[in-house]
């Protein structure tokens, strides 16, 4: 099977940590992260520790660092972008929270999550208050049709939630349907942060559809390599709980794959192992999904988006964020080649 490969650039390696790779948006990207914090002290001060808890966490910082780079890819990097990423970031906190109480995950960010430390009722009520200010602020510091992109993709991001959560337990769910779902999780939301940081510096319209489709490019492609780590990743190495799809029912790309290969008529028992078997038996499964070419394909299919992300970029303005945007994709083009290496050894590259 022969794999697309992504065109990793020589000034940056993929080896380097994600902060060596934002090095253009370092000194921007510690300013969100100072709106953040200032953030926590907006709200009543009795639910001050719930906020703070909820932005403390040392994520990646993905969609922020996306609205800098395609910021400074197309002009420059102002207030309004500053703005746009803490905004981004309270709507991706917002979800993680929510995420949480559906899949009863105990860990993020290596520490206990909001549900774990004070239950489900006050978890859910404070992403609600996390999606309302990002809102808030969006209307109060971003233009008119940027509030109105936000609204939309917020929108698009829950119904896929409840989309995916309606496929729950669904054997029948496809590969197409899955991938609609992630890219109205995941895709938009990164989609959205790359439109919008060209969009506020009045970039020509191509460019900003460009700038839109290399963000839900990477999106899907970081979403399917996130799935992947949740069934073949290290909890200690994530700094999350694993294993959260399987034991909630979420058919993620590996396990429809496995459905595929393995074929109709013994579906209804791998079905019946995936959502209610002992752990035991889903470590037969482990070893069932990781032996019939599901982690080569899995690994194809990350491989297909970032190229196509890479693609997008040779339409994009050559500097320094671009040249970041791409040492991005081939850091997790690196990093879906690490967690899936056994099965892509030999592959044509």
């Amino acid at each position: 099977m022969a794999v697309s490969t992504v065109n990793i650039p020589r000034a940056i390696s993929p080896a380097h940590k994600l902060a060596d790779l934002f090095a253009p948006i370092r000194t921007d990207l510690a300013r969100v992260e100072e709106a953040l914090i200032e953030q926590a002290h907006s709200f009543d001060p009795r639910i001050g520790e719930y906020v703070r808890h909820a932005l403390s966490g040392k994520g990646k910082r993905l969609r922020p660092a996306l609205v800098l780079l395609a910021g400074g890819a197309t002009g420059r990097i102002g207030g309004k972008h500053l703005n746009l990423a803490a905004i981004i970031e309270l709507i991706h906190a917002a979800t993680l929270v929510h995420d949480d109480v559906l899949d009863e995950a105990q860990l993020r960010h290596g520490q206990p999550t909001s549900n774990a430390h004070w239950g489900n009722e006050i978890t859910v009520l404070l992403g609600d208050c996390l999606f309302a200010n990002a809102l808030r602020l969006a209307a109060t510091h971003l233009p008119a049709d940027a509030c109105r992109k936000l609204s939309e993709t917020t929108t698009t991001i829950c119904s896929g939630e409840i989309l995916q959560t309606q496929k729950r337990f669904d054997p029948e769910m496809t590969v197409e349907q899955y991938l609609d779902i992630i890219h109205m999780k995941t895709g938009s939301l990164f989609g959205l942060s790359c439109e919008l940081g060209a969009h506020l510096n009045a970039a020509p319209p191509l460019t900003v559809k460009i700038m839109r489709e290399f963000g839900v490019n990477f999106g899907m492609a970081y979403q399917i390599y996130d799935d992947c780590v949740d069934i073949f990743g290290q909890e200690r190495e994530a700094g999350k709980s694993l294993g959260t799809d399987m034991k909630k029912g979420k058919l993620t790309l590996p396990w429809l794959l496995l459905l595929q290969h393995i074929g109709a008529g013994q579906n209804d028992e791998i079905a019946e192992l995936l959502f209610h078997g002992s752990s035991q038996e889903r470590a037969r499964l482990l070893a069932l999904v990781a032996g019939n070419g599901v982690m080569s394909e899995s690994h194809a299919m990350i491989q297909q988006f970032l190229a196509r992300a890479e693609e997008n970029l040779t339409q994009a303005p050559a500097n320094d964020f671009t040249r970041s945007m791409s040492a991005l994709a081939g850091h997790f083009a690196e990093q879906s080649r690490a967690l899936l290496a056994p099965a892509v050894v030999g592959v044509a590259a």
